[in-house]
């Protein structure tokens, strides 16, 4: 009740901050700006595709009611150069009270929010005054420069953060020419965000959202996008990166794909085929270590920049103005430094891609050559992405790569590196077979063989020679798209080819089936039916008999006594 007050008349103060001297951060970025003016809009809205709880008992609401998904919109854009006065870190501050939608911001409401973020947040009264008053670099819904289109950036928040949180790095890289558009971090029914999966799909969904409000800003360029993320805006944004094949580029700044990746691994969006484009990984000293994510991108050429003086929260603006600066100011030092490396890095990196259209070797070699920075405050690795297998295979039937084996063979001796992933090294081998390439397709079933040690070829290599397995991989391959030669694959292409007039080919497949998988009593009723309609009716029998003996379902066993019965009859 005492802090509550003090604040109160703190805060009676510093609320008439217009007519108070503008104060100077201990954040500030020394990098360069660039030639725009920087304009801020906010503006709130509904993403109707989903509802929203808020609080059931309010007076004002119908329980009754569909209320939909509110959105806070904030957008810093490159603006025409205007003499109005650049906006106060307070302008930012108090857009917390629009978060769920728009109210009225009088002083009572400021004074509660002041209150509430005081009880809640260890931050320091002196340096929460000192940064409300400081200028900002950005003008209030100052004119869009419409002279081109800019790319954009699409920022997710960390966990239950505001839109605003880097607010430093979106003003500069407005000045450079990008637009940057995020919300918050609203949790699915309630303004508190969970950290769960629901949680993380409701933030990439609310990116997406952002996504398709990119035609409505005038000097957005909806064909240039990246997506960025800060701790677990850097997990949700997978998930959109996932779905999303019009995505340019990817950045994860402490990302959260590093420490919750089984949140991603458990999803349906898991398939490192869809990630082909550029990444960027910025990350601090507890976030250096096991990265799955980064371990596994084997299509995108991908950059990382570890700043092991820093923590967490020191790449996030909002976090070193009101809670880092307390520190020493040696430790102040080291963030605003670390703070300015982060901000070089993605500007580079988004140059690279949308404005300088620069490849691996180019982007490497100009801004993350790890010889040309200080070890001790920033390390650099990169690492080239594969050409995907389509590409692939086009350029070895134009002859730029010359021998397909000698390539994965060379892509094995470069670290880091993975192994070129299964299933498209199986769809590798049916192009080549597919292009009457086969020789090539049988070295690639052996190199394939060679490193994928658990893989199905010693096991199926006990039952038919490596000839037979090729031609039989292919056939299973091309009616499944895949084949590990599991049960369902080797039954579905089996009956395909039976049902399609090729009953004695088809034999072949069910057979290998019960081989295969000896216990599996529908592998024998499906090879019985595979004899019973060549009209072999002693072997399906002794198939159907098979079938019972393994102690089958009640429905498999109501059909294998019907078959048997048949096949008996018609003996």
């Amino acid at each position: 009740m005492i802090l509550r007050v003090i604040s109160r008349l703190f805060f009676s103060s510093i609320l008439c901050y217009c007519t108070a001297k503008a104060q100077e951060s201990s954040l500030h970025i020394s990098e360069p700006y660039g030639n725009y003016g920087v304009g801020f809009q906010t503006f709130n809205t509904l993403d109707k595709s989903r509802s929203f709880s808020f609080d059931r008992n309010r007076p004002d609401l119908d329980p009754d009611e569909t209320i939909f998904r509110p959105i806070q919109v904030c957008v810093w854009y490159p603006s025409k150069t205007v003499g109005k006065s650049p906006m106060e870190y307070s302008g930012y501050f108090f857009l917390m009270a629009h978060e769920t939608g728009k109210i009225d911001l009088s002083k009572t409401v400021k004074d509660s929010l002041l209150d509430n973020f005081l009880e809640t947040e260890r931050v320091d009264m002196k340096i929460l005054e000192k940064e409300l008053r400081v200028n900002m670099r950005a003008i209030e819904d100052a004119a869009p420069n419409i002279t081109q289109k800019f790319p954009v950036l699409i920022y997710g928040p960390s966990w239950s953060s505001s839109a605003y949180e880097n607010a430093l790095l979106s003003e500069f890289l407005a000045s450079h020419g990008y637009v940057v558009i995020s919300s918050p971090s609203v949790g699915p029914e309630k303004r508190d965000m969970p950290i769960s999966r629901i949680g993380v799909e409701t933030q990439a969904r609310d990116m997406e959202f952002l996504f398709s409000i990119l035609d409505t800003l005038p000097n957005a360029d909806a064909d240039q996008i990246a997506i960025g993320g800060f701790s677990l805006g850097g997990l949700s944004n997978v998930l959109m990166m996932a779905r999303n094949s019009s995505i340019d580029a990817w950045i994860g700044i402490d990302p959260s794909i590093h420490e919750a990746y089984d949140f991603f691994e458990d999803s349906p969006y898991e398939d490192y085929r869809c990630f082909s484009k550029p990444a960027l990984f910025i990350n601090s000293l507890g976030y250096m270590n096991e990265l799955p994510f980064y371990d596994k991108l084997v299509y995108s050429d991908a950059y990382m920049v570890n700043l092991p003086q820093l923590e967490h929260t020191d790449l996030a603006s909002q976090f070193i103005k009101l809670f880092g600066a307390n520190d020493t100011k040696e430790n102040v030092a080291v963030k605003v430094k670390g703070y300015n490396l982060m901000t070089k890095y993605v500007l580079a990196f988004l140059n690279g891609i949308f404005q300088e259209k620069l490849d691996y070797s180019e982007m490497t070699r100009k801004y993350f050559d790890s010889n040309q920075i200080d070890p001790s405050f920033a390390q650099i690795k990169t690492k080239k992405g594969l050409p995907k297998v389509e590409a692939l295979f086009d350029r070895y039937a134009n002859g730029k790569v010359k021998d397909l084996v000698s390539f994965l063979d060379a892509s094995l001796s470069e670290k880091p590196y993975t192994l070129y992933p299964e299933a498209d090294l199986q769809k590798l081998i049916f192009l080549a077979a597919q292009h009457n390439l086969s020789q090539t397709s049988k070295e690639l079933m052996a190199w394939y063989k060679s490193n994928y040690k658990e893989a199905f070829h010693n096991k199926v290599l006990k039952h038919i020679t490596s000839d037979q397995m090729l031609e039989f991989f292919l056939e299973v391959y091309r009616t499944n798209e895949k084949c590990d030669f599991d049960y369902y694959q080797l039954n579905h292409t089996a009956q395909l080819l039976s049902m399609g007039g090729k009953g004695e080919e088809s034999l072949k497949y069910f057979i290998l089936n019960t081989q295969l998988h000896p216990k599996n009593y529908q592998a024998y009723f499906n090879l019985g039916i595979g004899y019973f309609r060549m009209e072999d009716f002693e072997k399906a029998q002794i198939n159907f008999k098979r079938c019972l003996e393994l102690n089958p379902d009640e429905r498999f066993k109501g059909l294998a006594n019907d078959f048997l019965s048949k096949s008996q009859d018609m003996k």
